[in-house]
């Protein structure tokens, strides 16, 4: 019997020591400058070659989109600002698509077919070797003439956004939308009820399967000024209600800017302006925080 137990002693300790000890989050960028109230970065996003990293880095009342390149020698160049796509002091929220490969982020710049500008819209660009092919806007169905913000698209080509249009329930609500060949069109479909809040829930981050998403909120309870939520897509494929990431990733600082590594694996987020980094399976170890630890 002692025999025994020391064999099951001995196999819980060896699967306990194949699993990685937790790290916690730890910078993306841990040589560069701590980012001040003036240069706040957020929104990190890599191709899923892992040879193109983009984020977004404030400027002052700017946004813009910087990148960083993998050469052949495997040496990352420097941070380099984007100036090749139209904008009008905003550029933000860059996500590489699972499905098509294109960066989709947000820009203010005018669309003179449309008669219109200034406001934000959602626009694509293809990574090409040497920079980014010509940019080009989405459609009226999902550029409204509202705020279109915080772009992600899952693999399977479903694109989600964010917009203060009207008909939403007011700051910037969640959407989903879907390419129809028939009609060559997004068709674009609102989320669940409960799924939106009255405040803005923005700045999205998707897994590739589709099968969960972030965003940051202002909805109670929350450990911080603004904290970053999460939701899952049930087994009958309906998104269920999103609940609070907790800790380790939220805290009393300022967490937002979810993003998520095309492989499933990171998850990236900003807190106070940091672009920081961290498993998955540790980001979703206080999923479901209620604020009851607190009392």
């Amino acid at each position: 019997m002692k025999w025994l137990a020391l064999t099951f002693l001995f196999a819980a300790f060896g699967l306990s020591a194949c699993q990685p000890a937790p790290q916690g989050a730890t910078p993306v960028f841990p040589d560069f400058e701590t980012p001040g109230t003036f240069n706040r970065m957020y929104t990190f996003a890599e191709s899923a070659d892992g040879k193109i990293r983009v984020w977004t880095q404030e400027q002052g009342d700017a946004t813009n989109l910087y990148e960083m390149r993998k050469g052949a020698d495997g040496n990352w160049s420097d941070a380099r600002q984007i100036t090749e796509f139209p904008n009008h002091g905003m550029l933000t929220e860059p996500s590489f698509s699972a499905s098509d490969g294109y960066l989709y982020y947000a820009s203010n710049a005018v669309i003179p077919e449309r008669g219109r500008g200034n406001d934000p819209n959602i626009w694509r660009a293809q990574p090409i070797r040497d920079g980014w092919a010509a940019p080009q806007p989405l459609s009226q169905a999902i550029n409204t003439g509202a705020r279109e913000l915080g772009p992600v698209m899952d693999a399977q080509g479903r694109l989600y956004f964010t917009s203060d249009h009207s008909r939403g329930q007011g700051g910037h609500d969640v959407y989903e939308a879907t390419w129809n060949d028939t009609i060559q069109d997004w068709i674009v479909t609102a989320m669940p009820a409960g799924f939106n809040s009255p405040r803005a829930d923005a700045q999205l981050a998707v897994t590739p399967d589709g099968n969960r998403m972030f965003f940051y909120s202002y909805r109670t309870p929350k450990l911080g000024f603004v904290d970053i939520w999460t939701a899952v897509r049930g087994a009958d494929g309906a998104w269920q209600a999103p609940v609070n990431l907790g800790e380790p990733v939220n805290t009393k600082d300022a967490d937002l800017g979810p993003s998520v590594s095309l492989d499933g694996e990171t998850f990236y987020f900003s807190r106070d302006g940091q672009l920081m980094q961290i498993p998955m399976r540790e980001a979703l170890a206080g999923e479901g925080w209620s604020g009851a630890e607190a009392d």
